[in-house]
C-alpha cells in the first residue's frame, strides 16, 4: 500500500493509510462499499498531489460527505482547476446624493 501513495508527502500518506486500515476496512467488513470511482482514498491522494494538502483535504472531505445514503454515486474525478472560495460580492454600488 505504501507504493500506491508514494507520490504524496508523508503526513497525508499516513492519514490515508490509517483511514484504509481502520475505518475503510471496518466499513467494508460491514458490507459498505464505495459508491464512487475512483474510491475516496484514491480521490484524496490525487487531490492532494494536484492541489496541495489544504485544498486536497477540503476536496477529500467533501467527497466523504457525498458518500452517504441518498448521496451521489458513479464516476467523480478530481477537478482540474483549483476550486476557489466563493464569496458574495456586490455587483453594483449605490450612493445617496
Amino acid at each position: 500500500m505504501m507504493k500506491k501513495y508514494a507520490h504524496i508527502s508523508p503526513a497525508p500518506r499516513a492519514l490515508l493509510i490509517g483511514y484504509k486500515a481502520t475505518l475503510s476496512a471496518a466499513l467494508y467488513a460491514c458490507g459498505v462499499r464505495c459508491r464512487h470511482e475512483p474510491t475516496c482514498s484514491e480521490y484524496a491522494a490525487e487531490a492532494w498531489s494536484r492541489h496541495g494538502f489544504l485544498t486536497g483535504a477540503r476536496l477529500g472531505a467533501g467527497r466523504l460527505l457525498r458518500c452517504r445514503p441518498g448521496g451521489t454515486q458513479g464516476y467523480d474525478p478530481v477537478p482540474d482547476e483549483k476550486p476557489g472560495w466563493r464569496f458574495i460580492t456586490p455587483t453594483t454600488t449605490t450612493t445617496r446624493t
